[in-house]
Formats: C-alpha cells, structure tokens, sequence
C-alpha cells in the first residue's frame, strides 16, 4: 500500500488526561486498521485585542505535548506523524488538519464537565463530532 492510498487516524492532543486517553484509543485503531495516526496539537489562539493572537502554549510547549503523546502511540505500536497547528476555534483547527492529512477517522478526548462551565466553554469533542465529515471517535 502506498503512502497516499495509506487510511490515516487523526487524534487531537492538548496534554490532559482525556487526549492520553484519547491517543490510546487512537493508537490501538490506527494499529488495527493498518492506518498512519497523526497526533494534532492546535495551540489555542485568544484574540489580542488590537494586537496579534495571543497562543496558549509556547512553541515548544506544544513540542513537548506532541513527543509525549507520540511517545506513548509508539508504544502502542503506532506508526505516528507529529503535526503542529494553531487556530482561535480548536474544532475547526482539527478538522482543517484532518482534511489537510485526508484523514477518514477522528479521535478526540473529552472530559467530565457539565452543566455551566460545559456551557461556557464549549466541548471541542461535540463540536468536532458535529461538524466533521468523517466518522468520529470520543474516548472517556
């Protein structure tokens, strides 16, 4: 099988528990599948109020989130490509990155929040669910 004609697995990392979870599930997919897994960091970008977005995580902060997690993949027998983005809606930064990669697989983490502050902030993984063209897996 060629490179190109290789399934591709895209997991969203940001170093909490849920992506290792998520990497995990990921992991033993992509193996499974004989698929490429793409670990996907997107810095989060706050808007800077006249000034340039400000990222919330270093570069090499968002380095080092990627070589864990690929660390972990590796282990699990992955075959794994490390991919830095950043973008102010990390749902969309996500699926940007996995139409870019021609992914057919998400995987995403997602946590225990509820009621106001799931309200407030958002789920990355409902939203990636919702709006993803391809099939989506959310590991707890």
């Amino acid at each position: 099988m060629t490179e190109r004609n290789t399934p591709v697995v895209v997991c969203g990392v940001d170093g909490s528990d849920h992506a290792e979870t998520a990497v995990r599930v990921a992991a033993e997919l992509s193996r499974a599948r004989g698929a490429r897994l793409a670990l996907v960091a997107v810095n989060p970008l706050s808007p800077g109020a006249g000034h340039p977005d400000i990222p919330g995580w270093t570069d090499a902060e968002q380095d080092a989130l990627l070589l864990a997690a690929a660390h972990d993949a590796r282990r699990l027998g992955a075959e794994v490509q490390c991919v830095a983005t950043r973008g102010r809606d990390p749902a969309e930064a996500l699926i940007a990155a996995a139409v870019a990669l021609g992914a057919d697989h998400i995987v995403v983490g997602t946590g225990d929040r509820k009621g106001v502050v799931n309200w407030l902030m958002g789920s990355v993984a409902k939203a990636v669910a919702a709006r993803a063209q391809v099939s989506v897996t959310i590991a707890r």
